[in-house]
């Protein structure tokens, strides 16, 4: 890592990174869980976003794909994109951000047994999926605010070929 000098990574940068770091870690949590009780006797279970299907699993390599081309792109990795690299990392975060929303709302439901007394049930989004949705959108945020730093114009944001992409600080 002889191109990689951490104190040329800008504030910004190490927020994408570090959330989407901290976006892997989430996976491992519950993004789903459901728990049932009946006279004093409980029982919860948990699924991670691993378990928790598609949406889940993948809105979280979305968002360490988007920290892993920033990190390469700190360690000096020439990458040829459509975009300047805060806006792919910005869409990347973006659409994590809306597969975590839909995964949260399709999570099954547990449905009135009508059977009363001590049973009680209940099931809705884990710790996991609420860091998740914090890191995709923080990598948000900070990659539009970088790309804004760099004076780069969303009304100019597909780069023609051979033409050189908005410098980031």
């Amino acid at each position: 890592m002889a191109g990689f000098d951490p104190k040329k990574v800008t504030t910004l940068e190490w927020v994408v990174i570090g959330a989407g770091g901290l976006a892997f870690i989430s996976s491992f949590f519950p993004w789903y869980k459901a728990s049932v009780s009946f006279s004093g006797i409980s029982h919860s279970e948990g699924a991670s976003a691993w378990s928790a299907g598609f949406a889940a699993w993948f809105s979280v390599l979305l968002l360490m794909v988007a920290a892993g081309m920033v990190l390469a792109n700190s360690m000096g990795v020439q990458m040829k994109l459509p975009t300047p690299l805060p806006v792919a990392a910005l869409g990347l975060a973006v659409l994590a951000f809306v597969l975590i929303v839909l995964r949260w709302l399709t999570f099954p439901g547990v449905p009135d047994l009508g059977l009363g007394g001590d049973l009680k049930a209940s099931s809705g989004a884990g710790f996991g999926l609420y860091l998740g949705l914090i890191c995709a959108l923080a990598i948000a945020v900070a990659s539009f605010l970088t790309f804004r730093a760099a004076g780069g114009n969303f009304s100019q944001i597909r780069q023609t070929p051979g033409s050189t992409p908005p410098p980031v600080s």
